[in-house]
């Protein structure tokens, strides 16, 4: 896979050769349904391209970029350090993964650090390794590393499923738009906030990269004391 990602393959020419079973030794060729080679084509790919990056030199400055396609919204910030990766998904109350108007707002996280992951995510399923090859090919083309954070916010208006091939190319589009600076990656996400659905207060609570951002007393219903 990687071998033909070099030589100019895009990840979809790749999964159509994987799903008829014309990779690997002859013996053991295997037909491979379309939704596991999607998958694995973005896990291998990132894989490698992870790789690359992973003795390049950190951004040196925080980055936001955002892009909406139907009915999702992406943010992707970029803050200087060593590869380290997160992915927060947001589905309102509606939308096709969480149907029941009435209901809450369903959350999930995966994340990596600098040395990856060694199994499958628990949440974020085919929505993490898609999203995760769009930031790893814009940061190789950098020939820079980074810790991103990436949110999703499937809104209500996404009412049908196009498959991951959409979180993938969201965050592909996202690069090809001037990106905000911040000054920090705490400010970006007290940035971000007020354009998601939950508080700062929840989000910590679910995302480890934004754990360690400091809540306002506001969240909490206090205020300030003498």
């Amino acid at each position: 896979m990687t071998y033909l990602y070099r030589r100019g393959f895009d990840v979809y020419d790749i999964n159509n050769v994987l799903s008829v079973g014309a990779l690997g030794q002859g013996e053991n060729r295997r037909l491979v349904p379309t939704r596991w080679s999607i998958t694995a084509v973005d896990d291998t790919v990132g894989k490698y391209l992870r790789g690359t990056i992973r003795n390049a030199s950190s951004i040196d400055e925080t980055l936001v970029w955002h892009n909406s396609y139907v009915g999702n919204d992406y943010w992707i910030i970029a803050t200087p350090g060593e590869w380290e990766f997160e992915l927060l998904e947001l589905k309102a109350p509606g939308s096709i993964w969480n149907p029941d108007p009435e209901g809450q707002l369903y959350m999930a996280a995966d994340r990596e650090g600098y040395e990856g992951r060694t199994d499958y995510v628990d949440e974020t399923s085919g929505a993490y390794y898609a999203s995760r090859l769009g930031v790893l090919e814009e940061l190789a083309e950098r020939d820079r590393q980074a810790k991103v954070f990436v949110v999703r916010h499937a809104t209500n208006e996404y009412w049908a499923p196009v498959g991951v091939w959409q979180i993938r190319e969201s965050v592909r589009n996202a690069f090809d738009s001037k990106p905000a600076v911040a000054e920090t990656f705490h400010s970006a996400v007290r940035q971000l906030v007020p354009q998601l659905p939950v508080s700062l207060t929840d989000l910590r609570r679910k995302s480890t990269m934004a754990a360690g951002i400091q809540a306002d007393l506001s969240a909490f219903g206090g205020g300030a004391t003498d």
